[in-house]
């Protein structure tokens, strides 16, 4: 075991050990706050809908979430708006969340358990986690296996296929792609779409075009939200000189981007049309 699953693991121990004390003197929450799109739809994956009271900018899925009140964004959080929802839990994203409104909130009196959304596992152990925390273990157990039961079907139809370099582009100007440490890279590794910057620190880097082509990328995959324009012009930018041709493909940022069950639609939907364009 890598010494990041080692250290993931050891979180997931502790926050359950947390939430086991705490369940034992405190009744479910009924006054949820959510600090990251992705939270606020695991809560409401988990049944406890009814008892998200506030979430933070882009919390769209599902529609009920639309309608709640928004209590920050990339600017910052609402402290006035968060204290007038009185809540007894609010789910911060680990390495999302900025720190130091953690540690606010915390100040104030707050309760904030900060859930870990980095790898393809941390999505079954953040339903865990979550879980635990509502008391809906029953509702996080058969999510759980019905996402493990896909991630085998997704690598069992797979596993005879080539391996081919991608890169995931996530923005032209800088040129930033995905790395392994975001769970959608992960995922597509399981249909053989293998990453060209597998081992980095952070989820996303900057490079540039040489470092793509020096790395025999085969697909380069693009957000839907690219415009036909932008796509002209990659196909310009990324011209090769020889008889290699790069492949385009687009995947859907809105699913691909939350670390929720539903990413694995986004990672089924790029292998299909991969192993279509063959």
């Amino acid at each position: 075991m890598s010494e990041k699953r080692k250290t993931a693991w050891l979180l997931l121990l502790v926050a359950i050990f947390y939430i086991s004390t705490l369940q034992a003197n405190q009744t479910s929450p009924q006054r949820i706050i959510t600090l990251s799109p992705h939270l606020a739809e695991l809560v409401v994956l988990l049944g406890a809908g009814d008892r998200l009271l506030g979430v933070v900018e882009h919390s769209d899925f599902p529609e009920q979430v639309k309608m709640i009140p928004r209590v920050g964004g990339a600017a910052g959080l609402d402290l006035e708006q968060i204290l007038s929802i009185k809540p007894d839990l609010i789910l911060a994203w680990h390495g999302g969340t900025r720190e130091t409104d953690i540690v606010r909130l915390k100040q104030l009196g707050l309760r904030v358990v900060s859930i870990n959304s980095e790898t393809l596992q941390d999505i079954p152990d953040s339903i865990k986690i979550i879980g635990l925390l509502l008391n809906q273990q029953q509702r996080a157990t058969g999510l759980i296996e019905e996402f493990n039961t896909r991630l085998k079907q997704i690598s069992e139809r797979n596993k005879n296929r080539a391996l081919h370099p991608v890169f995931i582009e996530i923005s032209s100007q800088p040129l930033m792609g995905l790395t392994n440490r975001h769970p959608f890279a992960a995922g597509l590794e399981l249909c053989g779409l293998i990453n060209i910057f597998p081992e980095q620190d952070k989820a996303a880097i900057i490079t540039d075009i040489e470092s793509v082509f020096s790395r025999n990328v085969e697909y380069v995959l693009l957000r839907q939200g690219v415009t036909n324009n932008e796509k002209l012009a990659r196909r310009n930018f990324y011209q090769i000189n020889d008889d290699r041709t790069i492949v385009f493909v687009s995947f859907d940022e809105d699913i691909a981007f939350r670390q929720t069950p539903r990413l694995l639609d986004a990672v089924i939907d790029v292998c299909n049309t991969v192993n279509a364009s063959k």
